[in-house]
C-alpha cells in the first residue's frame, strides 16, 4: 500500500521512534522493501566503517530506489560530501575521528551546512543521540536496532524535506533575479524615454479621451504652433487640432487603444495655430491605471513628404528618358543587362536578352541560374566566375565566350562584355553587360573547323606529310610531318638544297632530274616517285612522294603534293623474302649445326646486326650452337653458360621472355656484369636482342643480336624476329629429333656388333665342350666335370647377357623396368649379397656399414640386381688389395645406398652419359663378357622406385649413391 503521511509526520514520527524493536506481529523487512510500490530517489552517503552494517544500510537504501554513496572512515566522508548527497547516514564511532566530528565539520562548511545528518551507533542510546542532536546540529538518528523499513523511511523523509528545502531556496532566488531584471528595464526604459523626449525630434503629448492636451514638450507645441502658456490654458485639443478627413481614422485608433491599450504608427495630419498643416507620424497608448488617458509620440515629416513630392516630379522626367532609352534599346541587335551593384537589382536589360537567353529576364543578380551558363568545352560556369560579377568584383572589362542553355533545351554560343561603371567619386555603382549571339558564326566556324579536321585525320592516319614550292619565290614549305620524316626539328628552314641532302645517295641524282622535270611541267606535272632519305641519327626510311602543279585564283602557280612514310611496306616486303628464303634454308636444314647457321645469317641481314649467336638449352645451361662476329675468347668465355649467370640469353632461357637492350646505359642499369665485359673487351656492340626458341612452350635455346648502335626496336622488327624464331624453333627441334633417330640407329648398328661379338665367345666354348665330350669314349670323372663346369660357366654367362638384353628392352620400349614391390629391409639384402661375392669373389675385401636396419617397399630381386652390378663395377675396377665400402643410411622418408671405391677415377667426359647404353661399352673399362648395360639397367630400376642416381669420381675415389623413398 502506498504510504498517504505527509513528509512532515513521517519525519516527526522517525525522529522519536523508540530503540525497542519491531513487534511480533511485524512483517519481515524483506517483505515490506518488495511491497513498496514505488522508488524513492535520492543521493544518501552512507559512512560506517564496519563493513556488514553498511553493506545492510547500503543495500536497503538501494533496493529503495535511493542512490548511494559509500565511506568506511570520517575523511573518505568529508571527500565524498563534495558531491552533494541528501542526506549523510553517519555512525558516531569512526576509525579516524568522531562521526560527532564529522558531523560539526560538515556543518561549519558553508558548502555542506545544509545536509541532513543520521547518526547511527549501536554503542550510545538513544537519549544520548538525542542530546547530540542540538549540540552538533544533526536533523536525526536512526533507533537500534536498525530495522530497514524505520531506515528507509526516516532517509526518505529527510530527502524531501531537504530537496522542498532547496526548491524553496532556488524559487526565491529566482524571484530576486527577476525582480532585478524588471527593475534593470524600468530604468532603461525610463532613460529611453527621457532621452527621446529631450531629443527634440520626437514630440510628444499627453492626452485624454475627452479632446484635451495635458501636457506636452517643446517639440510638440512647435510642430503644432501653440505656446506653453496655451497649453496651460487649456486651449489645445487634439480632436479639434484633426483635420475632418483624418477624424474618421482617429475614432479606429481610439477604439485600438480601448481595445489594446496602444495603437501602431499611423501618418496624419494636424492643424497648426495659424491653420496651416502639419504631416506626422503618431503613435498613442493608455495608462493601464487610467484606461481614458495615456501618452502620444509624434514625428514631423513634413521635409520628408516635400522630397517626396520633388522625387515624384524628377522620377516622372527620368522615366520618360527612361522609356526612350528603353526604346532604343529594344531596337539593339545586342543583349543589354544592366544591374545595380549593391543589391544585384536588375535596373535594365531588352527583349534581345530574353531572345538570347530563351526566357524572361530576372529581377535581380540572385534571380539568375548560373547552371544555364557554361564554358565552351562544357563546364558549367560558377555563379561568382559570371562575366557581370566578375566586371563588379574586380572593377575591370571582362570579355569572354560562354554558352547558353535555355530553358527550352537549346544552346546559344554568345559574346559576352561586362563592365563595371562608376560615380563621381570612383566607387562601382552598377554593371553592363553585353551578350551577342554569334551562334551562327560559330556554327561557319566549327564546320570550316571540322573540314580541316578530316583533312588532317585522313592524313595523319595515312601519315602523310605536305609540301608545297612557290618557283616565283623559290620558297620550299613543310609541314612538320614532313620535317619529322627528315628528322628535323619542328620549324627548321628548308629548301631544296635540304632536301636533297637528306635524299639517300644512291636516289640523289635520279630524284633531283625527276623533280626539275616536274617543275618544268612535263607529264602535266603530276609526278608519282619512290626513293630513300636520311633521316635523324643516320635512320634510313623509305619515303613515297606524289606532287601536282596547282594554279591559285590569283593567277600563281604553286606545286604542292604529299609525302608517305613506306619503310615498314619495304622491310616487310623484304622481310618475307628472306623468311621465304631462311624457311626454304631451314628445310634442308638436317643438324642442329646447320639450322643455327641459317638462323644467325638470316638475323644478321633482316636487322643489319653486327654479330649473333644460337645457343641450345642442356639442362641447366646454354651451349653455343653458331655463332659469328664474335671474338675467340669470347667464343671459348661464353661456349657454356650455366642459367644461374645474369645475362641477357640466360634470362631468356629461364623465363621464355624476348629482353631488348636499346643502349649500353640500359644494359649497365640491368646487366652490370655484361656491361663490364663489353667494356673490358672493347666491343664494338652498343643495342641487343635476345630471343626464345619455344616450341610446345619449352625453351629449346636462344638467339642472340648485337649492333653497332644504339636503336629503338620497331613493332614490325620485333614481331619479324619472333615470326624467325619460332620457324627457327620448329627447325631446331626437327634436327635435333633427327640427330637423335641418327644417334639411336647407331646404337643399334654398334648394339647388334656387340651381341654378336659377345654371345658368340661362350657359344663357342659350349660347342667346344661338347664336342669334346662327344670325342672322348671314356672320360674320366676329372675330365668330364671340368668339361661340365665349362659347358655352365658359359651358358650362366650367356644368361646374363640375355636377362641385361630383355631389361634393356623392357626400359627401353616397354615403358620401363617392372617392379613387385613387398616389404624388405635392405640391410638384409645387401648381407645377403655380399655374401654371394664372397663365394664368387674368394679374394675381394667387402665392408658394409650404415644402420642396422633399414626397412620399406621394394622389389627384392631387383635391388639385389642393383647391388650386384654395382658390386660388380666396383670389384672391377677398384685397385688390387682395396676395400670396396658399402654403406647403408636411413634418414626420414627414404635411404640411400652408397658404393664406394679406390681405383683410377672414372673420366670427366664420360660422366654425364655414363647410365647410357653401351657408353662403358664402348670404352676400355668395358670388361669381358658384359654388353655396357649395367649402369643403364641400374639407372632404370631406381628410377622406377621414384629414386634418383649421383656418381661422384674424385681424388682416386669413385661412389655411386642411391637415394630411394621407403613408400611406394
Amino acid at each position: 500500500m502506498r504510504d498517504t503521511r505527509s513528509p512532515q509526520r513521517v519525519s516527526r514520527e522517525f525522529l522519536i521512534v523508540s530503540s525497542s524493536g519491531p513487534s511480533a506481529s511485524s512483517p519481515r523487512p524483506e517483505s515490506r522493501e518488495t511491497a513498496s510500490p514505488f522508488r524513492m530517489e535520492g543521493r544518501v552517503l552512507v559512512v560506517d566503517d564496519t563493513e556488514a552494517k553498511r553493506y545492510f544500510i547500503v543495500k536497503t537504501l538501494r533496493r529503495a530506489g535511493m542512490e548511494v554513496l559509500e565511506a568506511a572512515s570520517g575523511q573518505e566522508a568529508l571527500t565524498a560530501a563534495a558531491l552533494k548527497p541528501d542526506v549523510v547516514v553517519l555512525d558516531v564511532r569512526l576509525p579516524d575521528m568522531s562521526g560527532f566530528e564529522v558531523c560539526r565539520r560538515l556543518k561549519e562548511d558553508p558548502s555542506t551546512s545544509a545536509l541532513a545528518i543520521l547518526y547511527v551507533s549501536s554503542m550510545l542510546r538513544d537519549e544520548e543521540l538525542e542530546a547530540r542532536l542540538f549540540e552538533d546540529g544533526a536533523d536525526g538518528y536512526i533507533p537500534q536496532p536498525l530495522e530497514p523499513r524505520h531506515l528507509v523511511a526516516q532517509t526518505w523523509a529527510l530527502v524531501r524535506m531537504r530537496r522542498a528545502e532547496q526548491a524553496r531556496q532556488r524559487e526565491h532566488e529566482e524571484a530576486q533575479a527577476e525582480q532585478a531584471r524588471l527593475q534593470r528595464e524600468l530604468e532603461r526604459s525610463q532613460a529611453r524615454a527621457r532621452r527621446l523626449s529631450e531629443s527634440g525630434v520626437v514630440g510628444t503629448f499627453y492626452w485624454d479621451l475627452d479632446g484635451s492636451i495635458l501636457d506636452a514638450n517643446d517639440t510638440f507645441l512647435e510642430m503644432v504652433g501653440y505656446t506653453r502658456e496655451e497649453l496651460e490654458r487649456g486651449l489645445l485639443d487634439w480632436r479639434k487640432m484633426t483635420p475632418p478627413e483624418w477624424r474618421e481614422q482617429d475614432q479606429r485608433n481610439v477604439r485600438t487603444v480601448l481595445e489594446h491599450g496602444v495603437s501602431g504608427l499611423m501618418e496624419k495630419q494636424y492643424l497648426r495655430k495659424d491653420g496651416t498643416r502639419v504631416d506626422v507620424i503618431r503613435g498613442a497608448a493608455a495608462f493601464e491605471s487610467e484606461p481614458h488617458r495615456g501618452v502620444g509620440v509624434v514625428v514631423d515629416i513634413s521635409a520628408r513628404r516635400e522630397a517626396e513630392r520633388r522625387l515624384a516630379l524628377l522620377m516622372a522626367e527620368l522615366e520618360s528618358k527612361e522609356r526612350l532609352l528603353h526604346a532604343v534599346l529594344q531596337q539593339m541587335p545586342t543583349g543589354i543587362f544592366i544591374t545595380e551593384a549593391s543589391t544585384g537589382r536588375t535596373l535594365l536589360t531588352n527583349e534581345r536578352m530574353a531572345t538570347l537567353l530563351g526566357g524572361t529576364p530576372r529581377p535581380n543578380l540572385e534571380g539568375m541560374r548560373p547552371h544555364l551558363m557554361e564554358y565552351p568545352d562544357g563546364r558549367p560556369c560558377p555563379r561568382e566566375e559570371l562575366p557581370l560579377l566578375r566586371a563588379i568584383r574586380e572593377g575591370r572589362e571582362v570579355m569572354e565566350e560562354l554558352v547558353v542553355r535555355r530553358e527550352d533545351g537549346s544552346t546559344r554560343f554568345s559574346w559576352t562584355c561586362a563592365s563595371p561603371v562608376r560615380d563621381a567619386r570612383g566607387e562601382i555603382v552598377a554593371g553592363v553587360l553585353t551578350m551577342e549571339d554569334i551562334t551562327e558564326r560559330k556554327a561557319t566556324q566549327e564546320s570550316l573547323r571540322l573540314s580541316e579536321e578530316r583533312l588532317r585525320l585522313a592524313m595523319d592516319s595515312a601519315a602523310l606529310g605536305v609540301w608545297s614550292y612557290d618557283p616565283a619565290r623559290d620558297v620550299l614549305e613543310w609541314d612538320e610531318r614532313t620535317r619529322e620524316l627528315f628528322g628535323l626539328a619542328p620549324g627548321a628552314p628548308v629548301d631544296l638544297r635540304v632536301w636533297l641532302e637528306h635524299v639517300h645517295p644512291d636516289d640523289r641524282e635520279r630524284m633531283e632530274a625527276m623533280v626539275r622535270r616536274g617543275f618544268a611541267g612535263a607529264d602535266g606535272g603530276v609526278g608519282d616517285f619512290e626513293y630513300r632519305a636520311m633521316g635523324g641519327e643516320g635512320v634510313l626510311r623509305w619515303l613515297s612522294g606524289r606532287g601536282r602543279v596547282h594554279m591559285g585564283t590569283d593567277g600563281k602557280v604553286r606545286h604542292m603534293g604529299t609525302v608517305l612514310d613506306i619503310t615498314e611496306r619495304k622491310l616487310a616486303e623484304q622481310h618475307a623474302e628472306a623468311l621465304l628464303a631462311t624457311t626454304a634454308t631451314f628445310s634442308h636444314a638436317l643438324t642442329p649445326q646447320q639450322v643455327a647457321d641459317a638462323l644467325v645469317a638470316h638475323g644478321l641481314k633482316s636487322l643489319d646486326a653486327c654479330s649473333g649467336s644460337v645457343t641450345r638449352r642442356v639442362d641447366e645451361a646454354l651451349v653455343v650452337l653458331g655463332a659469328v662476329g664474335y671474338p675467340e675468347a669470347a667464343l671459348r668465355e661464353f661456349n657454356t653458360l650455366p642459367l644461374t649467370r645474369h645475362m641477357p640469353i640466360t634470362q631468356v632461357a629461364r623465363t621464355g621472355d624476348s629482353v631488348w637492350i636499346e643502349s649500353f646505359e640500359v644494359l649497365e642499369r640491368d646487366f652490370p656484369d655484361m656491361a663490364r665485359w663489353v667494356r673490358d673487351s672493347h666491343s664494338r656492340s652498343r643495342a641487343w636482342g635476345s630471343l626464345p626458341l619455344m616450341s610446345g612452350g619449352r625453351v629449346l635455346g636462344v638467339l642472340g643480336l648485337s649492333f653497332p648502335t644504339p636503336r629503338r626496336f620497331g613493332a614490325r622488327e620485333k614481331a619479324h624476329l619472333e615470326s624467325l624464331c619460332r620457324l627457327g624453333a620448329k627447325a631446331l627441334e626437327r634436327a635435333l629429333v633427327y640427330e637423335e633417330a641418327r644417334h639411336r640407329s647407331e646404337q643399334e648398328q654398334q648394339f647388334l656388333g656387340v651381341v654378336s661379338h659377345d654371345l658368340r665367345n661362350p657359344l663357342q666354348a659350349i660347342s667346344l665342350g661338347a664336342r669334346t665330350l662327344q670325342r672322348m669314349e671314356r672320360p674320366t670323372p676329372e675330365a668330364l666335370l671340368r668339361m661340365t663346369g665349362r659347358i655352365a660357366n658359359s651358358a650362366d654367362t650367356m644368361g646374363r647377357m640375355i636377362s641385361d638384353l630383355l631389361d634393356f628392352t623392357r626400359g627401353r620400349l616397354g615403358g620401363g623396368i617392372p617392379l613387385e614391390r613387398t616389404h624388405n629391409d635392405l640391410v638384409r639384402l645387401c648381407r645377403e649379397v655380399i655374401d654371394e661375392f664372397s663365394v664368387t669373389h674368394p679374394s675381394s675385401d667387402i665392408r658394409l656399414e650404415g644402420d642396422a636396419l633399414c626397412e620399406g617397399w621394394w622389389d627384392g630381386p631387383r635391388l639385389r640386381q642393383v647391388l650386384s652390378n654395382l658390386l660388380s663395377n666396383a670389384l672391377r675396377h677398384a685397385r688390387p688389395g682395396r676395400e670396396v665400402v658399402v654403406r647403408v643410411h636411413g634418414p626420414d622418408g627414404e635411404v640411400e645406398l652408397a658404393v664406394s671405391n679406390e681405383g683410377e677415377p672414372i673420366p670427366a667426359e664420360l660422366l654425364p652419359v655414363l647410365f647410357e647404353p653401351f657408353r662403358r661399352g664402348i670404352s676400355k673399362f668395358r670388361p669381358a663378357g658384359s654388353l655396357g648395360l649395367g649402369l643403364f639397367i641400374v639407372h632404370q630400376v631406381v628410377t622406377a622406385h621414384g629414386g634418383r642416381m649421383e656418381v661422384g669420381s674424385a681424388e682416386g675415389v669413385t661412389s655411386f649413391k642411391v637415394r630411394m623413398p621407403r613408400e611406394a
